[in-house]
């Protein structure tokens, strides 16, 4: 089963919320008692990302559920260094998470870090990003193709809705690849019906914040929580 440190997934619907540097550990605390699963350390968004600051960070959150992603700026995230000082934070905040989020497109890095992840037991998510609009049918399966062939445990699939026809896209592409380990989001208004919806079809994970959104269409970690509640509240919430 795969697992983000305690915390197993696919036997109910995880909530990842996604945090900067600063963040008290006391309110991370209350955020995860509140119903919050896992804490997504966006290392690309805090205010140093030295390996020394970044490291103090992750220890500072030690035995917390800790997911750790550098987004690109070419997927919507905030770093715009080279792609050997990421991988090289990569490595360093390895020993310190129990999952780690890359891009898929991230060619020049990413074999080594699913290689070094892997040898050191962490789950790998391989992410894809579109924030203009949702590809296509063919091109979301090469996504998953994709993923396959670099060997991640998890392909996240994130794409910006425009109508509900789109949504209706996302949904089937879900249920098309339910038997691999899946998360795909719509991004913007017309997406956020995924954010509580589609784990009913099979996606692992949805997204929220402590903070600032990190994504379009997000919804806040108290009204995530809610919603999961109302309509997976029959699922065993004592699992972990």
């Amino acid at each position: 089963m795969l697992k983000i440190g305690s915390c197993a997934l696919g036997e109910r619907p995880r909530v990842v919320a996604a945090v900067s540097d600063g963040v008290p550990r006391k309110d991370a605390e209350v955020l995860l008692a509140s119903g919050v699963d896992i804490l997504e350390l966006r290392v690309d968004s805090f205010s140093r990302c030295d390996e020394d600051h970044v490291v103090a960070e992750a220890v500072r959150l030690a035995g917390l559920p800790l997911l750790g992603t550098i987004r690109s700026a070419a997927e919507g995230g905030a770093w715009k260094g080279t792609e050997a000082a990421r991988l090289a934070l990569f490595r360093a905040v390895m020993p310190h998470v129990g999952a780690l989020d890359i891009e898929l497109s991230s060619t020049e890095i990413l074999g080594d870090v699913i290689a070094e992840a892997h040898a050191a037991a962490l789950t790998v998510i391989g992410s894809h990003h579109n924030f203009s609009e949702t590809p296509t049918d063919t091109d979301l399966d090469a996504v998953v193709d994709a993923g396959i062939r670099a060997g991640v445990n998890i392909v996240k699939v994130a794409a910006r809705c425009n109508s509900p026809g789109d949504l209706r896209r996302l949904a089937a592409f879900t249920l098309r690849h339910a038997d691999r380990a899946m998360v795909v989001i719509g991004m913007g208004p017309a997406g956020m019906l995924s954010r509580v919806f589609f784990p009913s079809l099979g996606s692992l994970l949805t997204y929220t914040f402590l903070g600032a959104p990190s994504a379009p269409g997000q919804l806040n970690s108290e009204d995530t929580v809610k919603y999961l509640k109302l309509f997976y509240g029959h699922l065993d919430e004592g699992n972990s």
